[in-house]
């Protein structure tokens, strides 16, 4: 499995704050 840009930003941000809620994730991933 290769993993996307998007991807790593989601790895990165769970790895800083892992019990972040999923609006907040897609919030900092910037995502909708």
């Amino acid at each position: 499995m290769s993993l996307d840009a998007t991807d790593r930003r989601i790895l990165a941000a769970l790895q800083r704050k892992g019990r972040m809620s999923n609006a907040e994730l897609s919030e900092t991933v910037h995502l909708s």
